[in-house]
């Protein structure tokens, strides 16, 4: 039985993405089902830029899982954590952004300092609420300030994808689709991910809606 809730808004059923296709723009940018814990899609090497936003802890973590009708393959966050930081070594970008939450926090921070010479971490929100505290921690190989202290989450990915100087972005939790929508927006190339296809539908939408015109390849 399927659960209440897992079609979002409905994109699917424009968009309805299955397993190994890629829904492709003209400028080069890429959207497909995967999940990391298994396999990196190959397009996503070609970032210079990452920003993610993974699940905060086990207990997220499944419920993305469940709500995408998949089992969780890892065992504890720390593995899921692990993951995350061989997809960034396998991309090798200029910049990381990472958005975190207390109860994830410590360990993200860690990841990044293990990755990047320079960290800088942001204190931010999400749906625009003062109520809601996140942080977006910021991997480079030079001290850099993007000036995102202070900004709701939305602003700021839509601020990175105006003014840093990627070549290409990526997000391998691309869920409904900030990343590309800030990228396409901005004129810029981004390659996304995610495991759960209703989502993807909607970032797909999203796109569409801007103007995007997608082609399919299989």
């Amino acid at each position: 039985m399927k659960q209440k809730g897992l079609r979002y808004d409905g994109s699917i059923d424009k968009y309805p993405i299955t397993e190994g296709e890629v829904y492709c723009l003209d400028n080069g940018s890429r959207i497909t089902i995967a999940d990391i814990t298994l396999e990196l899609p190959e397009f996503s090497e070609k970032a210079d830029c990452v920003f993610i936003d993974p699940a905060g802890n086990k207990g997220v973590l499944k419920a993305y899982y469940t709500k995408a009708e998949k089992e969780c393959p890892v065992q504890s966050f720390d593995e899921f954590v692990t993951h995350i930081k061989k997809c960034i070594e396998q991309i090798k970008p200029d910049r990381l952004f990472v958005e975190c939450f207390a109860r994830n926090k410590t360990q993200i921070i860690k990841m990044v300092e293990s990755l990047f010479p320079c960290v800088k971490i942001y204190n931010n929100t999400y749906y625009h609420s003062p109520k809601n505290a996140c942080w977006i921690v910021q991997g480079t190989k030079q001290p850099e300030d993007w000036k995102l202290e202070g900004m709701d989450e939305w602003e700021a990915v839509f601020k990175i994808c105006e003014d840093v100087p990627f070549k290409a972005i990526t997000d391998f939790f691309l869920g409904q689709g900030l990343v590309a929508e800030a990228a396409f927006n901005a004129g810029k190339v981004f390659y996304g991910s995610d495991m759960n296809r209703n989502r993807l539908a909607v970032a797909i939408n999203r796109i569409a809606k801007r103007g995007g015109d997608w082609t399919i390849n299989k």
